[in-house]
């Protein structure tokens, strides 16, 4: 009713984050699209990718990169790039190296 139980202060309140140290804030994944979006946009703007070459898709999370490129170092830079978007759970690259150099 109109009955005062209590006052909440200043400490009570610092000691109520405090205590939240430890706790881990669960992180809110951003959609597949966005991911997808990010991913694109950061292949955009490095001089070294050629994004038209490539496609790619965003399932809950995992990245699956198709197309080719034009070194192995190449390669590893379009997955690397891949792993450091917010978001992406895992890669799977599916990009071959173009020209194909026959083994041997």
């Amino acid at each position: 009713g109109n009955t005062l139980v209590g006052i909440v202060s200043r400490s009570n309140l610092l000691q109520a984050l405090a205590s939240l140290k430890g706790a881990k804030i669960p992180e809110v994944a951003p959609p597949d699209a966005a991911i997808r979006k990010n991913l694109l946009s950061q292949l955009v703007n490095q001089s070294w990718a050629h994004p038209s070459l490539l496609n790619v898709t965003v399932h809950d999370g995992t990245v699956d990169l198709w197309g080719v490129v034009d070194s192995a170092e190449e390669k590893k830079a379009v997955h690397v790039l891949a792993e450091t978007v917010a978001g992406v759970r895992a890669v799977n690259d599916n990009i071959m190296v173009w020209p194909v150099r026959a083994e041997g």
